[in-house]
């Protein structure tokens, strides 16, 4: 699929690359055919999240015999690594906790679960389960997950030389009405903001001042102003 079968993109409100371009372009292509995009904005789990997905969860199929009880073993010292982490630092964790609440609610099966999971995995294909960030794209239909990779093959001929090759990466995607209420938390020291699921669940995000206007307009269905 190529962004020039949908015609040109429109502009919307999206974050700011760090050269000067655009996310639509990389996005556009994963559109279905008369989908409208409304949006674009970045969030970062909550460092109140775990760091790195449980194995359990996990996708792909697990190692057997004794290549899987090495890796068992390894994730069980890991586990012991975490655990005196969490040790060390519990008082301060137990404070942050009660300050700015808990990470996500509803287990990993849950579609807060599920969204922790999608972007924890990330686009690498030798992932550590341990992204960060994702792109929340909004459009009239679905919400989707996306991110960024460095492209392999050839550098698209209408890409000014020097420009870095990137293409869209998705992660999953929901529907708009899974996305029940965005409740945002902002105080001086946390960007928070709670994405609360229709099944009772919540995310932890955080979410830059400049963009959580835009992220409530769009859980809305609305599309913002693009930025100026």
């Amino acid at each position: 699929m190529k962004a020039h079968q949908y015609g040109p993109p429109e502009p919307v409100f999206e974050p700011r690359m760090w050269d000067g371009g655009s996310h639509v372009p990389l996005m556009t292509p994963w559109l279905h055919p008369h989908e409208r995009l409304l949006g674009i904005v970045e969030v970062k789990l909550s460092d109140m999240i775990r760091r790195k997905l449980p194995r359990k969860v996990r996708p792909g199929k697990h190692a057997t015999g004794l290549l899987g009880v090495m890796a068992g073993a390894f994730e069980a010292v890991l586990e012991v690594v975490h655990a005196f982490e969490n040790y060390d630092f519990g008082i301060t964790r137990t404070i942050r906790r009660v300050v700015r609440g808990t990470g996500f609610k509803g287990g990993w099966q849950s579609q807060a679960g599920q969204f922790a999971i999608a972007v924890r995995i990330g686009p690498a294909a030798s992932s550590s389960y341990d992204s960060i960030s994702a792109l929340m794209v909004f459009t009239d239909s679905r919400i989707l997950l996306m991110d960024t990779v460095l492209a392999k093959g050839p550098r698209p001929s209408d890409l000014p030389r020097g420009r870095l090759h990137r293409e869209g990466f998705r992660l999953g995607e929901m529907l708009p009405q899974q996305l029940r209420n965005v409740d945002v938390r902002h105080t001086s020291l946390s960007r928070r903001v709670e994405l609360h699921f229709s099944d009772g669940s919540m995310a932890a995000v955080d979410v830059d001042k400049d963009q959580v206007q835009a992220l409530e307009a769009l859980s809305r269905g609305i599309a913002p102003p693009p930025r100026v």
